[in-house]
């Protein structure tokens, strides 16, 4: 009986041993496959004409200036505000799934949209982001599944036509011209990033998005970007692209346009995401730090991950 139990003990810890060995297998298997999804994006990169920005969890984000002066209200808009085509890839498998939009004139819709389907490329929006713009800009929406540097090269295509071949002037210094980035920050609750001539936030929403079976980085149009414009005297031009589910949308709305916020857009930028998102464009001109107030009520009728809640 004694022996039985020894040999019992025996197995019970080899089997224990073998379990801890297979365990740390799979985990450096997990790691390994961590890495190769946070591998560098260097053949995409190449083929976009463009370095990207990594995010976090391995997602690559290219915003592409336009060469194209666009004014609204009498305001040269900077490159930060509504004057980029930007194109997010994350890693779906062995492959990677991409969400774009392009800003093209009224002339350059068909032709582009045209370029879009002839690559391979789904089209799933065409709309205004803004009102009276000065040429008016429409955002091409796009969706593409595949190999991203094949992508990437269609896409180059695409922006190289659009942009006219020509590459795009640097990205203007932001000039704070008497906003307190600080108080921004305070009041919206989060650290914004002086880019592209504005001061910037990228609110991701707490919830999971899904889209053919993947989970999108919050990267992946799943995120609020609001763009403050400095115009001096401490005033800025506030642009904010709220993206909501359906019971957000006019809970948003209202506050926005209570507050003298002009809504100029609502609309869906995708097509098979769940839950489905719509997108709610606004714009406004005043003291910065009021305007950040605004915004900050309009956030808080959403539901977002903010400040330390979105490290």
């Amino acid at each position: 009986m004694h022996g039985k139990a020894i040999k019992f003990t025996s197995v019970f810890i080899t089997l224990l041993i073998c379990l801890m060995i297979i365990g740390t297998v799979s985990a450096k298997t997990y790691d390994s496959e961590n890495a190769s999804t946070l591998e560098d994006w260097q053949s995409v990169e190449k083929a976009m004409g463009e370095k990207g920005n990594v995010s976090p969890d391995g997602a690559i984000t290219f915003a592409i200036p336009m060469t194209l002066n666009v004014t609204l209200d009498g305001i040269k808009l900077n490159p930060a505000s509504e004057r980029y085509h930007e194109f997010d890839f994350m890693r779906a498998g062995d492959k990677a799934m991409m969400v774009g939009e392009i800003g093209v004139t009224e002339e350059e819709v068909k032709n582009v949209s045209d370029m879009v389907l002839q690559s391979g490329l789904q089209v799933t929006a065409i709309h205004n982001h803004l009102l009276r713009t000065s040429p008016h800009i429409i955002w091409i929406h796009i969706y593409g599944y595949g190999d991203p540097a094949d992508m990437a090269k269609k896409i180059r295509n695409i922006t190289d036509y659009v942009n006219r071949g020509s590459s795009a002037s640097e990205s203007e210094k932001f000039q704070s011209k008497g906003i307190n980035t600080t108080e921004l920050d305070r009041i919206i609750g989060d650290k914004g990033s002086a880019e592209g001539g504005d001061y910037n936030y990228e609110i991701p929403r707490a919830d999971k998005i899904q889209m053919n079976g993947y989970t999108l980085s919050p990267v992946m149009d799943v995120s609020t970007p609001i763009s403050f414009q400095p115009l001096g005297k401490g005033n800025a031009a506030v642009i904010g692209e709220f993206a909501l589910e359906e019971n957000e949308v006019e809970p948003v709305v209202r506050t926005l346009t209570a507050n003298g916020i002009e809504v100029t857009a609502l609309h869906s930028h995708m097509i098979t995401e769940q839950p489905r998102l719509f997108y709610v464009h606004c714009w406004a001109t005043g003291d910065a730090a009021e305007l950040a107030g605004i915004m900050r009520e309009a956030l808080n009728e959403t539901n977002i991950k903010i400040g330390s809640e979105s490290s």
